[in-house]
Parts: C-alpha cells; structure tokens; sequence
C-alpha cells in the first residue's frame, strides 16, 4: 500500500481551510481587487452577513465576519480617524447589538463599512465619556 505524502502538515490543514474560507467569504462580499484602498464589505454587506450570522446561532464565518467588522479594536493610538473607548466592562457580545442598530440607521449603506464603523463607535463609546466611568 502506498502512503500519500501530505503537502500540509496535520496542524497547518484547518488554518490553511479557516484562511480559504474567509478569503471565499470576503470575495462573495464584493471586497473589491486586491491592493483596494478599502477592501471588506460595505455597511449594506455587513449587515446582511451579521443577520445571517445571526441565524446560524452566531457561528460561523459569517458570525466571524460581522464580529471582525462591526466591532474592531481601537488599537492603532496614533490613527487619524475617530477614537473611541469601549470600557473593559463592555463585552462585545453586549456591544454588536448597539453598533448593529446604528448601522442599520446609517444613510452610507454602500459606504465601506472600514470607513462608517470607527465614525459609529466614536458615537456610541466617546473616549471622554468613558474616562468618567
């Protein structure tokens, strides 16, 4: 009987699947050429993907997605767009329904969602408001 070799190692194989599925995920999103000065979805797209998320029991790579996009970390300080901070005690399970709703109320809905997100978060965790906590 002869083996196989395998081009993966046994670890490597399900990074290697997670990467491809999120690739396919991010192209079926129309993310635009790669090298775009905005790839990701668009506020319309996230809101799609983040309901379908939802339907699946908030598993998946749709449920990923929405997590990733509609709830990023303010991690860049030196950022030139908004700044927002989300106190400790904010999860983000109890965040992605705030941010969610005001996304849906977002006139940009074919607006980058990269680019609508950080002005939303500014809104909802204003960094001032949260130094007073």
């Amino acid at each position: 009987m002869r083996h196989r070799r395998r081009l993966l190692p046994r670890r490597a194989a399900p990074v290697a699947a997670l990467v491809a599925l999120l690739l396919c995920a991010t192209a079926s999103l129309g993310a635009g050429e790669l090298g775009g000065a905005q790839a990701g979805p668009s506020v319309a797209q996230l809101l799609a993907a983040c309901a379908r998320g939802q339907s699946a029991g908030a598993a998946g790579v749709d449920a990923a997605l929405c997590e990733w996009y509609a709830v990023p970390c303010d991690c860049s300080a030196k950022s030139a767009g908004p700044r927002w901070c989300m106190p400790e005690s904010e999860s983000i399970d109890a965040a992605l329904p705030r941010v969610l709703a005001a996304l849906r109320t977002e006139p940009r809905q074919s607006a980058p969602a990269a680019l609508v997100v950080p002005d939303v978060m500014a809104g909802l965790y204003p960094c001032a408001k949260a130094a007073r906590r």
